[in-house]
């Protein structure tokens, strides 16, 4: 249905630029990723790869990534942009992607693979912290600004730092805990565009926390952008408070009952089992 391949000639490049800018839906064509940054990353240690549909050679996603190095000096794979066209999507494309990523990160003998996304992009959460049993204990605010795009246009860009610790035992295991026991941050009422947080509560001390998110937030900021704010925040106060106590972001569980979609984040309480299971040097 699809290849993957790595990209080296510079058209190649031009074509991951127009692809972004489609995917993103900037109204600017200046903007998205510098085609001559691409091609010299590429040859110099980054990770660029395409997504290609069988029939038609047609570029339907890419990834990009450059080599970095976290402030204790450790050497590791920054991935910058993902993405996927819409018509594309749930297709195991993005998953595709990031597993080739891996196996060229662990080619290089690096141990760490690093990107940020929005924590209120449900599919984002479950690609990142589901299916590639990533982690997350950083939360950064307001990470490009309030206008970065038309997909993010109207709330501060808040960002997870996920990071993926290629080799750690925690990628071979098949291996799911129980989180039915977690106790649950928020208080949460209401379906749909009109589910809000009535509650939080910040003191909880038990191994498992459940964060809920919502469903999807853009048809919540296209009907209440005041509700989609109050989201923003109150996850942001959540996910930094717990993180500041040392838990840390292990799992994203969507499920669906009655057509009411509910999204959830686990996070457990760091031990030092948690992080050799995780590969955290």
């Amino acid at each position: 249905m699809y290849q993957i391949r790595d990209l080296e000639s510079y058209n190649e490049m031009l074509a991951v630029r127009e692809l972004q800018q489609q995917i993103w839906g900037f109204d600017d064509a200046s903007l998205g990723l510098y085609p001559p940054v691409l091609k010299t990353a590429a040859m110099n240690g980054g990770v660029v790869l395409g997504a290609f549909d069988d029939k038609s050679g047609q570029m339907i996603g890419f990834l990009f990534s450059f080599i970095g190095r976290e402030p204790s000096g450790l050497f590791k794979l920054c991935s910058q942009n993902m993405g996927v066209l819409p018509e594309w999507r749930r297709h195991g494309v993005a998953e595709a992607l990031k597993q080739e990523q891996r196996r060229c990160t662990i080619a290089q003998n690096l141990p760490l693979i690093t990107w940020t996304y929005d924590p209120l992009e449900g599919p984002n959460a479950n690609l990142n912290l589901h299916k590639l049993r990533a982690i997350s204990r950083t939360y950064i605010e307001d990470y490009y600004g309030s206008n970065f795009g038309a997909l993010n246009a109207g709330l501060p860009s808040d960002r997870l730092l996920v990071e993926w610790w290629v080799s750690g035992p925690r990628q071979d295991t098949a291996t799911i805990p129980d989180y039915r026991a977690a106790c649950p941050i928020f208080t949460i009422s209401g379906q749909g565009v009109a589910k809000k947080i009535d509650q939080a509560d910040l003191d909880l001390t038990a191994d498992f926390l459940e964060l809920e998110s919502m469903p999807d937030i853009h048809p919540v900021k296209d009907a209440n952008m005041t509700l989609a704010l109050d989201w923003r925040l109150k996850i942001r106060r959540a996910f930094e408070t717990y993180f500041a106590k040392g838990y840390i972001a292990v799992d994203f569980i969507s499920t669906v009952t009655n057509g009411d979609r509910r999204n959830c984040y686990i996070l457990q309480k760091s031990t030092p089992e948690l992080m050799t299971e995780i590969g955290i040097e």
